[in-house]
């Protein structure tokens, strides 16, 4: 997607709407997208319902998304949610891409972290501390997903699941949201 003229709100690339919606379903069937539909206003509910979209879809719609999903057929369990947002990824990248992660070293995305984000993000400021040869912390600002706990686990599970695809045997992650509205993901691996 070329950058273009960014959105004046928090937005990231449609195309990733029918991938939200089923990765739902692949965990859940069509229970569980009904159930997350429900908890949506109709104007998500619309999108949601339909395929992809080359326009910028507001942050805040996905965040309700994620939020339907933890409160509905998660049930609140963080191990719900971190398979759904493992599945969610691997429809996000693609088996061709998934393919590349996996030839991949960690560090090759430690490094790009911030370039990768600005492909899907119109905000955001995300970069990335190395701190030996196993981890490094990634720091999200200026962003709705730091401000929010279930999008902050939701990200941080994906920035830890992106480097398990890459060549490693584990991968962990810690993170903590600050006063000042940023995200810490302190991300181990081996």
């Amino acid at each position: 997607m070329t950058r273009g003229v960014l959105p004046k709100v928090p937005s990231t690339i449609g195309g990733r709407v029918p991938d939200t919606r089923e990765a739902t379903r692949d965990l859940w069937g069509g229970e569980g997208v009904e159930a997350v539909m429900r908890m949506l206003d109709p104007a998500q509910r619309v999108l949601f319902a339909g395929g992809a979209t080359s326009d910028w879809v507001p942050e805040t719609t996905y965040m309700a998304w994620t939020r339907g999903v933890w409160d509905g057929p998660a049930a609140r369990d963080p191990d719900a949610l971190a398979r759904w947002v493992d599945r969610l990824t691997d429809r996000g990248f693609g088996t061709a891409r998934r393919m590349i992660m996996s030839l991949a070293s960690p560090w090759v995305i430690v490094r790009r972290a911030g370039a990768l984000w600005r492909t899907e993000h119109s905000h955001g400021e995300l970069t990335v501390v190395p701190h030996d040869k196993h981890s490094a912390r990634f720091e999200l600002r200026d962003h709705p997903f730091a401000g929010d706990d279930v999008a902050a686990h939701a990200v941080s599970e994906a920035f830890r699941y992106i480097l398990f695809r890459c060549r490693v045997r584990t991968a962990t992650e810690q993170h903590e949201r600050t006063a000042d509205g940023a995200l810490f993901v302190e991300l181990r691996w081996s």
